[in-house]
């Protein structure tokens, strides 16, 4: 079954582990031979599972049992296979040497040889055994291993045993290995007669399984308009079942278009909510889902909208070393429907609207610890989709395992398509033609299994904790399914056909942390700090001071503010500001940064600081983690350094302005939550999780306690899942900060493209349904200092910094050292980087809608053109480049470009944002351009083309076009086509209720 599924990779994440989470069994031996009392698995810390023919497997269902048996020399064992019913053994001889197949599987346990076990903490800190072979003079050698890993041990093959290597546990994680011990249980059939795994039982039959017996294991006969339910009961071991009417289940009106926040779906209607006997409905125009209560648990009785079937439980806990609950086995609490007020001045973009929950309260005590959790079923008016959330509270110390907070089956007969996850990371969302659905953590585990000999799919999602519920602590998490709309092109393999993008991103856009924002900020890397903070510990104030910050914000102030009115909204401090592990300031910052902070909100500017979970890079990086080493580790799963990063946030985000309350603090970039330059999820094991879910409680922690609204850029170590946003406002785009690629001679141009290319392989390939709408990019980098770009030309710098706002992300970096920027071309960067943060700001209301249009920058053997585009039904913005050194072609239309519904038709007028863009050939600008019509583009080499576009009926309303050849308008005041004031004069604006194309 698929919740069985899900504990196996609760299973695998053991076997990277870390000792305080992920316990290894001891050993406890048997005596009965044909029927052991004490059976296990066994996993190395690589997370590997050894099958029933000691091969490794990834796969729970394939893990053999084992027993062991006491030897005749305390410490040592006979391992024995329960399945195969073999002994595990070896040809006894004076040394060992390394190779895989060392292990001899043997039927005669007179001729089996003992193996030496002994605990210790692998290398990647779990507790585990390691097993040594026993030589003929009776000492032990080398130590169990998959040698050579699965190269050399291909999973789940029947011919291969375990092997020996030199190194131990502390050496070599395939050298410790994990102990689970698998408990039997045996339950009574009361009543209705049930089958379990495809044998039936009847009243007062008896049934022994290991581990703990599930009511999703369990199937009962079927009746017509009846919904069965399986109680298991965890004290008497009874198996009941009782049957309860279905509801008539309503039709909804079709979800057509999707539309992204702050344009409210209307369409979709007000939540509301509905008791009718024992069944609970939350419903909306284009959706309802309903929920039985029997008074003693909660079930799931479907969705017509969204092809989701009765039967599903509102969630599981896993315990200790995984015995699993559900929900119908914990004792059910109050049940109620709760009002959800509107909150007009919310952060989250959802909040502003009112909405209808579900409540459920439930306990349940395991071996003695308590445990408390509040369970909603969540509607908000205007949601396409229905949210789920848990809250776990510790009433005891809980010995924690794993979360699944959603299952749902699938009729994929009706729905026309079967589920799939798509992406490769932790986090990915589970997706068909009508649903799409997922855990809101990138740390899930979201997944889809086809029920066997049926037209359904089960999608589930699992939370994996292998650590410990404080007693008052709260876990929070929660899980959405929510409606693809349907244009009549929803079945299309070419996802950007489709509405499957926007209709996550609708869902995504109304959730996130903080829904998208204009967040261009100065970041001090390159220009104070690059291969200048790697001081000797007592010497840190020779990195960077304040000073020098200082001087960096004043010719801001007085190069772009003072002249154009606009500035960065944050001055970010990246790295060399800290005194190496305890993330407190150096005397070279004898002020913190309230001068900082104070000079910066002269231009309505706050500060912002770096801060790296696992110490940073180079020397420095050496020096803090040294400082940790010690003391457990310089990682956010270690309590005492998390406490030490928490107090040096709550300094920054309460503290950094000046005496009179001038100055804020509204900007972490946490660099660094793992070692993984390129990741899909966090490091292995549960050391690795737990440190990804510490920076993800981290921000949790902040935006609740401190700040909601901070931006948080949460950097290396993240992966393309868009969960994330729920979190922080921005992830890594992955790999090198700085690298060329493509055959373009021109470093800078090959950059871009470098950078570009890993966006279009890592999010828009690999994870497509992930917002590209505020990635960290590295933006523009125009600096003397670091490994990076030496062509200083002013067109080609023009290109990286038009590029790095059109592509749509919020955050824009700008790693520029001002003397470079005074210098360039007498100074102009100033105003086009002025200009495009205006453009910026005004386009905010459509490029939360940021995607991709063309093809890859760099395929392996040539450029090709490519670029962003954003719309919102009214109003779109539209780039291209072409990074190679010849002119290149494409051909587009714009329903292509915008990815506009197949159900909207159209035209749309362009016209360029900045006066010095030339004409594109193939385009007119100022022309109402049909949405369908194709047009052949040609760019010239090493060419960037902006341009903004309105619907054209708003702009053919506008009556008497004219040229300003024939007018003097230098007083005018113009107006944009969507009717707000014009930043520049150039486009077709509106003076005087009249349309000029003004050049």
């Amino acid at each position: 079954m698929s919740i069985r599924y899900l504990l196996s990779l609760a299973l695998l994440a053991i076997g990277g582990g870390s000792s305080s989470w992920a316990q290894t069994s001891d050993i406890k031996t048997s005596a009965n031979l044909n029927n052991p009392e004490r059976v296990y698995t066994i996993s190395n810390c690589n997370g590997l599972m050894m099958t029933p023919y000691t091969s490794p497997t990834r796969t729970n269902e394939n893990a053999g049992k084992f027993a062991f048996y006491a030897a005749s020399t305390e410490g040592q064992y006979l391992i024995y296979n329960v399945d195969s019913k073999v002994w595990v053994s070896y040809d006894k001889a004076y040394s060992y040497s390394n190779g895989p197949g060392k292990a001899k599987l043997i039927s005669d346990k007179t001729n089996a040889q003992p193996w030496k076990a002994t605990k210790t903490t692998a290398q990647n800190g779990t507790a585990a055994y390691e097993f040594q072979p026993i030589t003929s003079t009776g000492k032990a050698d080398k130590y169990m291993n998959w040698h050579g890993g699965i190269d050399f041990n291909p999973v789940d093959n029947k011919t291969i045993t375990v092997g020996l290597w030199q190194d131990n546990g502390k050496q070599d994680n395939g050298s410790a290995w994990v102990l689970q011990e698998m408990v039997s249980n045996t339950y009574t059939v009361s009543g209705a007669s049930v089958t379990i795994n495809g044998k039936t039982y009847n009243d007062g039959d008896k049934i022994t399984v290991s581990g703990s017996l599930l009511p999703s294991d369990v199937t009962a006969p079927e009746k017509d308009g009846k919904f069965a339910t399986v109680q298991i009961d965890p004290e008497t071991k009874t198996i009941t079942v009782a049957y309860y009417d279905l509801p008539q289940l309503e039709d909804s009106e079709p979800y057509t278009n999707a539309w992204l926040y702050p344009i409210q779906q209307e369409k979709v209607g007000d939540a509301t909510a509905w008791k009718d006997n024992n069944v609970y409905t939350l419903g909306n125009k284009v959706l309802q889902a309903s929920f039985l209560n029997t008074e003693k648990a909660i079930y799931f009785l479907g969705s017509k909208a969204m092809n989701l079937v009765a039967g599903t439980e509102p969630f599981y806990v896993s315990f200790g070393s995984g015995v699993s609950v559900a929900a119908s086995q914990m004792t059910l609490g109050k049940v109620e429907l709760v009002d959800l007020a509107a909150e007009p001045n919310a952060i989250r973009g959802v909040k502003h609207y009112a909405g209808k929950a579900l409540q459920a309260n439930y306990t349940y005590s395991y071996n003695g610890q308590q445990i408390s959790i509040v369970w909603r079923a969540v509607l908000r008016s205007g949601s396409h989709y229905l949210r789920t959330e848990m809250e776990l509270t510790g009433v005891d110390n809980v010995d924690m395992f794993s979360i699944i907070p959603m299952s749902y089956k699938v009729d994929t007969k009706a729905a026309g398509s079967k589920p799939s996850a798509i992406g490769n990371t932790r986090g990915k969302v589970v997706l068909n033609d009508k649903i799409f659905a997922g855990l809101e953590t990138p740390t899930a585990f979201n997944t889809v299994e086809d029920v066997a000999n049926t037209d359904y799919s089960v999608i589930q999602g699992m939370w994996s904790r292998h650590t410990t519920l404080k007693k008052g602590e709260t876990w929070k998490v929660s899980a959405v399914v929510g409606l693809i709309a349907q244009d009549g092109k929803q079945s299309s393999k070419n996802i950007r056909e489709t509405q499957k993008r926007r209709s996550f991103l609708a869902y995504s856009e109304r959730e996130r942390a903080v829904p998208w924002r204009a967040n261009p900020c100065y970041i001090s890397w390159y220009e104070l700090n690059i291969d200048r903070n790697n001081a000797a510990p007592g010497r840190e104030y020779t990195n960077m001071t304040a000073d020098g910050v200082l001087d960096v914000v004043a010719h801001w102030k007085s190069s772009l503010w003072d002249r154009y009115n606009v500035a960065p909204k944050n001055f970010v401090i990246d790295d060399g500001w800290d005194n190496y592990g305890t993330w407190t300031f150096h005397s070279g910052f004898p002020r913190e940064m309230r001068d900082i902070a104070s000079q910066a909100a002269e231009m309505g500017a706050s500060v912002g600081a770096w801060l790296g979970p696992v110490g940073g890079y180079g020397q420095s990086g050496e020096y803090r983690r040294n400082y940790w080493k010690n003391n457990g580790g310089m990682q956010l799963s270690n309590p005492k350094y998390y406490d030490t990063f928490l107090a040096a946030a709550t300094n920054l985000v309460k503290n950094q302005h000046d005496e009179n309350g001038k100055g804020s603090f509204g900007f972490f970039k946490f660099d660094g939550i793992s070692a993984q330059g390129t990741a899909v999820g966090p490091d292995p094991g549960d050391t690795g999780n737990e440190n990804a879910e510490g920076i993800i409680r981290m921000e949790q922690y902040i935006r609740e306690n401190l700040k909601e609204d901070i931006f948080f850029n949460t950097t290396v170590g993240t992966w393309a899942s868009p969960f994330w946003y729920k979190i922080t406002d921005a992830t890594w785009r992955q790999d090198a900060d700085w690298k060329k690629i493509g055959t373009n001679p021109n470093d800078r141009e090959a950059w871009i493209t470098y950078r570009d290319m890993q966006v279009y392989n890592i999010y828009v390939t690999d994870s497509p349904l992930c917002p590209i709408n505020t990635l960290m990019t590295h933006g523009f980098i125009l600096t003397e200092h670091g490994d990076v770009s030496k062509n200083m030309n002013y067109e080609n710098a023009l290109n990286e910094l038009r590029c790095a706002f059109a592509c749509g992300s919020g955050m824009v970096e700008l790693y520029n050292d001002y003397k470079l920027m005074d210098k360039i071309n007498n100074g102009k960067l100033w105003s086009d980087l002025a200009d495009l943060i205006k453009w910026q700001k005004d386009n905010a209301d459509v490029l939360m809608d940021a995607h991709w249009v063309g093809g890859n920058p760099w395929n392996g053997y040539r450029h090709e053109i490519y670029g962003w585009a954003a719309w919102n039904g009214k109003k779109s913005t539209l780039t291209l480049r072409n990074g190679d050194v010849a002119a290149k072609s494409i051909t587009l239309t714009l329903r292509e470009a915008l990815e506009i519904p197949a159900n909207i038709s159209g035209k749309i007028v362009l016209t360029k944002p900045f006066d010095d863009q030339a004409a594109l050939e193939g385009l007119t600008e100022g022309e109402a351009i049909d949405i369908d019509q194709q047009l052949t583009l040609t760019l010239p080499a090493n060419s960037v083309f902006m341009f903004g576009g309105v619907e054209a009926n708003d702009a053919t309303a506008i009556k008497n076009v004219v040229s300003n050849e024939t007018e003097t308008l230098a007083n005018a005041t113009f107006y944009d086509l969507s009717g707000r004031k014009a930043t520049a004069k150039h486009g077709v604006l509106v003076s005087k209720n009249k349309k000029y194309i003004v050049r």
